[in-house]
């Protein structure tokens, strides 16, 4: 007759070595797929914020050529000519 223990035994062992390693997997998704949380700067930190800075750009029309250029050029970046202040 053949003893039934050991292997009853050795499938209740097995079925619990599965059952860990399957929640294990299970947990480490669960956590990876998690969005992390935002943690607060320690108080008496400095904080850095970002801002969006908007510039006009104003053109002039050069006396010589009539091109149109950036007020902050000098001179006309397509003749040469002398800003008139």
């Amino acid at each position: 007759m053949i003893d039934i223990m050991p292997f009853a035994l050795f499938a209740l062992v097995f079925v619990m070595v599965v059952g860990i390693i399957g929640l294990s997997v299970v947990v480490i998704f669960v956590r990876l797929l998690r969005k992390p949380r935002e943690t607060q700067p320690p108080k008496g930190a400095s904080v850095i914020r970002e801002r969006e800075v908007i510039r006009q750009i104003v053109k002039i029309r050069c006396p010589y050529c009539g091109k149109l250029y950036d007020e902050t050029y000098d001179n006309c970046p397509h003749c040469g000519g002398k800003k008139q202040t």
